[in-house]
C-alpha cells in the first residue's frame, strides 16, 4: 500500500557526547547522537542567522525582537575579521561593528547566541572575511598550523575575547556555542586531513584560551574537516544555488523529500575541492543539526534565483521530518555591507571569488529583509517555530519512519511525500507531508487516508487533502491538556495553557478523541500564518507584513495599515477583537527628475541617474519609511551626498529601501545600470532569473510606504 508507514521502534540507543557545560544558573547543557538536551531534557531550538556587523546598531534590539517575535531561539552570527581589522593593527569594535553591545541586547531580548568566529568566514564577505593582508600570505601557508598565521588567529581571537569577557553562558551571557572555520576541507585548508583535523583541534585550543568556553563547539559538516568528539557537524541546505558556474534551471533538489541525514551537493558547489561527499567523520554519531539552512539566498551577478514563500516553509519542513533536531537558518534577517576604510567588502571577482555581489545590500530575500520588513517566508515558517518551542522535547526525541513506498527522485510529481516522527515512549506521533516542489507542480491528492502500522495495531488517519503547494504537520496520540486526541487532519500549531491550536483550510476538520474532548481552537493556515504569541495569548494580525514585538514589558505593533484588526485568544473562553488605529497618518509624496545619463564610445547607454526628492512627513509621526523602487536595468545604486549606501540586483520584484538608516534624508540619488550592461564577468551578459524581468535603463515610480509603532 503506498500511503502505509511502519511505525515499529528501531529502539535507538541514545549515548552522550563528551561535549557540555552549565550556565550562570546551573543549567546543564549537553548533547547526545539524537538531540542537544538541557538539565537531562531533549530541547529542539531555532536558530536563526543575523550579522550585527551588517546592520545599524541603532535597530539591532528592534530587529533581535522580531526574530524572537517569529520563534528563534539562537541567534548566530559571523564575525568578519575583515569588519574589524582591514588594516593590520588597527583594530575598531564601534558603531555596527561594535560586537558586545550586540551580545548585550542579545541577552537583554532574551536570545542566545551561536557565534561563528572563523578565522575564516565566507559569508559572502571579501575575501571570505579575511583582511586582505592575511588573504595575500602564502595559500599554503593560512589555514593550517603555520607559525606565521597561528600567530596571527592567536591576537584576533585574543581581541574578539576581549570584547566578548563575560558573554559567555557559564557567565551569565547569551553565548551558547561557537563555530570554529568555516567549509573547511571543502572550500579551501589544506587537502591532507591529517593537517586539516589538526588545525581544528588548535582554532578550539586557541579559542579557549581566549575565552570562549562554551557548552558547544561547531564546525561545517558538508564534505569538511569535522573532529570526533571536539566539534559537532553542522550541515545545511538551500533550494537554490546563486554561486553555481552557469546561468541555467538546476534540476529538481532532494531537500523536497522527506530522506534520512541529507548533505545537499548544491552547497559551496563553486568552491570545494571534491565531491563533497568526503567525511571525517561518522555522521550517525551525531544528531542532525544545520547552521545553513536556507530561509533565502542572495543574488550573484549571474543568478538571480528567487526563493518562493512555499520553497522556504517546504524544505525546512522536510528536513524537520526528516530527523532534523536544529534548524539554523542562514539568512534569517538580511543586512547592509558597512562601509570599508580600505576596500569595498562584497564578495566579488575581483578578490579572486567566483562570484559578484551586489557592493552594500546583503538581503538574502528572507524571512526579514535588509529594510526591516517582514517577509511571507517568516509567518509560513514561524508555524513551525510555535509547534518546536511546544513540542520539542517529544519531537527531539521522536524516531523518524518513511513510507513503505517512496518517490522515485525529486521530479516525481505524482507519489505523496510523507514521514512520521514517532515519539513511541510518550505514545504521540506526527506525520509530516509535504506537496510542493521547487520549480515543478505537484499532483493534488484529495481525500486519501495514511496508514500507520504499530506494534499495538493500526491507525489510519483519514480525510487527509494536499493542494499542489502545500504542507502539513498532524499529530496523533496527542495529550490536549488531560484529554487525549486519538487522530486529526488538521495541523498542529501551539498551546496555552491547556487549550491547543490547530489550523487546516477544510471546511469541516477531524478530531477523533479517546473519551472526552479537550480544549482546541481551529485556525485558518492564512490565521496561523499571521499568529504571534505574547505572554498567555496568541494574536492574529489582520495584515501579513504586519509584526508584534515585545519591548520593556509592553507589547508593540508595527505595521503600515493606518487601521488594524487583531484576533486574541487566551486559555479559555471567547476570542477577542482589538482594533488599533494610526492617531497621525501621513501621505509622503515623492518625485524623481532625471538628472542624467552615461553612454560608451559607441552610444551605447551604460546607466541614467535621477534626482529622488521626499516629502509631506514629519520624522516623527513615522517609525520608519520604505521606499519602494520601480525600475528596468539590471542593477541599481543609491547615493547620499555623493556616497554609495545602497544597491540592489534585480531580481524581478520591487526594490525596498528602509530610510531610517538614512536620516529620512530630503533627496537621494538613484543610478540605473541598464540590462545589457551588467557586470563584467566569467558568464558573459546571460543572467539567470526565476521572477519574470523586462530589460530597460529606466525609473518607473518611487511609493513611499510609512511604517508605524503602536502600543497595545
Amino acid at each position: 500500500m503506498s500511503n502505509q508507514i511502519n511505525i515499529v521502534s528501531k529502539r535507538k540507543s541514545p549515548e552522550l557526547l563528551s561535549m557540555g557545560g552549565k550556565d550562570k544558573d546551573g543549567n546543564l547543557y549537553q548533547v547526545d547522537n539524537i538531540s542537544l538536551l538541557k538539565n537531562g531534557k531533549r530541547i529542539l531550538p531555532v536558530m536563526g542567522e543575523f550579522h550585527y556587523s551588517r546592520y545599524e546598531p541603532e535597530s539591532w534590539e528592534e530587529e533581535l525582537q522580531k526574530m524572537k517575535a517569529g520563534g528563534i531561539t539562537i541567534v548566530a552570527s559571523y564575525i568578519f575579521w575583515i569588519h574589524h581589522e582591514e588594516k593590520e593593527g588597527e583594530w575598531d569594535f564601534t558603531g555596527c561593528r561594535d560586537l558586545r553591545h550586540f551580545l548585550e541586547l542579545c541577552r537583554k531580548t532574551g536570545l542566545q547566541v551561536w557565534l561563528r568566529i572563523g578565522p575564516w568566514a565566507h559569508g559572502e564577505c571579501r575575501n571570505g572575511g579575511f583582511p586582505d593582508w592575511i588573504a595575500h600570505m602564502d595559500k599554503e601557508k593560512v589555514r593550517v598550523n603555520e607559525p606565521e598565521y597561528l600567530g596571527y588567529v592567536e591576537k584576533y581571537f585574543g581581541k574578539l575575547g576581549e570584547q566578548c569577557r563575560g558573554m559567555m553562558c557559564k557567565d551569565g551571557g547569551p553565548v551558547i556555542g561557537v563555530q570554529l572555520e568555516n567549509e573547511y576541507g571543502h572550500c579551501g585548508g589544506p587537502a591532507d586531513p591529517q593537517k586539516g583535523l589538526a588545525h581544528m583541534s588548535q582554532l578550539k585550543k586557541m579559542a579557549i584560551a581566549a575565552g570562549f568556553e562554551v557548552p558547544y563547539y561547531s564546525a561545517t559538516g558538508w564534505g569538511s574537516y569535522v573532529v570526533e568528539n571536539e566539534t559537532l557537524p553542522m550541515l545545511g541546505g538551500y533550494v537554490d544555488a546563486p554561486w553555481a558556474t552557469h546561468t541555467k534551471e538546476l534540476p529538481a533538489g532532494s531537500n523536497f523529500l522527506f530522506e534520512s541525514y541529507k548533505i545537499d551537493d548544491n552547497i559551496g558547489s563553486d568552491r570545494k575541492s571534491h565531491d563533497g561527499r568526503r567525511t571525517t567523520y561518522d555522521i550517525y554519531r551525531y544528531p542532525w543539526l544545520t547552521a545553513e539552512l536556507g530561509a533565502g539566498i542572495q543574488p550573484t551577478s549571474h543568478r538571480r534565483p528567487y526563493p518562493w514563500p512555499e520553497d522556504t516553509e517546504a524544505q525546512a519542513l522536510c528536513i524537520l521530518g526528516s530527523g532534523g533536531n536544529l534548524p539554523g537558518y542562514y539568512m534569517y534577517h538580511g543586512g547592509i555591507n558597512p562601509e570599508g576604510k580600505y576596500s569595498t567588502l562584497q564578495e566579488s571577482q575581483a578578490t579572486d571569488i567566483y562570484n559578484n555581489l551586489p557592493v552594500k545590500c546583503y538581503d538574502f530575500q528572507t524571512c526579514i529583509r535588509e529594510s526591516g520588513e517582514l517577509n511571507e517566508s517568516f509567518g509560513r515558517l514561524k508555524k513551525m517555530h510555535f509547534l518546536m518551542e511546544d513540542y520539542g522535547e517529544l519531537l527531539a526525541g521522536a524516531e523518524v519512519h518513511f513510507p513503505e513506498v517512496q518517490p522515485e527522485s525529486p521530479e516525481d510529481m505524482h507519489t505523496i511525500r510523507a514521514a512520521v516522527r514517532m515519539n513511541h515512549e510518550a505514545g504521540t506521533g506526527f506525520l509530516f507531508l509535504n506537496n510542493h516542489q521547487r520549480g515543478r507542480k505537484m499532483d493534488p491528492h484529495q481525500d486519501f487516508s495514511m496508514e500507520l502500522i504499530q506494534e499495538e495495531g493500526r491507525i489510519t488517519i483519514p480525510h487527509l487533502s494536499l493542494k499542489t503547494g502545500e504542507c502539513a504537520v498532524i499529530p496523533f496520540g496527542l495529550w490536549v491538556g488531560d484529554k487525549r486526541l486519538e487522530l486529526t487532519n488538521a495541523s498542529l500549531l501551539c498551546r496555552i495553557g491547556e487549550r491547543v491550536f490547530f489550523y487546516t483550510n477544510l471546511e469541516k476538520p477531524l478530531f477523533q478523541w479517546e473519551g472526552e474532548e479537550g480544549n482546541v481552537v481551529v485556525l485558518t493556515t492564512q490565521e496561523a500564518n499571521c499568529a504571534f504569541r505574547m505572554a498567555d495569548a496568541l494574536y492574529i494580525v489582520e495584515h501579513e507584513n504586519s509584526c508584534l514585538i515585545e519591548a520593556d514589558g509592553r507589547i508593540y505593533l508595527l505595521t503600515k495599515a493606518e487601521e488594524e484588526k487583531l484576533t486574541v485568544y487566551r486559555e479559555n473562553g471567547a476570542a477577542e477583537s482589538i482594533t488599533v488605529s494610526v492617531s497621525e497618518p501621513v501621505k509622503p509624496k515623492s518625485e524623481a527628475v532625471f538628472l542624467r545619463e552615461e553612454k560608451d564610445g559607441d552610444g551605447k547607454l551604460l546607466w541614467r541617474e535621477y534626482m529622488l526628492s521626499m516629502s509631506g512627513f514629519r520624522k516623527e509621526a513615522v517609525h520608519q519609511l520604505y521606499a519602494s523602487v520601480d525600475y528596468l536595468g539590471d542593477r541599481a545604486e543609491v547615493y547620499q551626498n555623493g556616497l554609495l549606501v545602497d544597491d540592489w540586483f534585480t531580481n524581478g520584484e520591487r526594490w525596498h529601501v528602509g530610510l531610517r538608516r538614512f536620516g529620512y534624508p530630503e533627496q537621494l540619488t538613484i543610478r540605473i545600470y541598464a540590462s545589457d550592461n551588467p557586470l563584467p564577468c566569467s558568464y558573459g551578459k546571460e543572467v539567470y532569473y526565476d521572477l519574470p524581468v523586462e530589460n530597460g535603463c529606466e525609473l518607473h515610480s518611487v511609493e513611499l510606504l510609512p511604517e508605524y509603532r503602536i502600543a497595545l
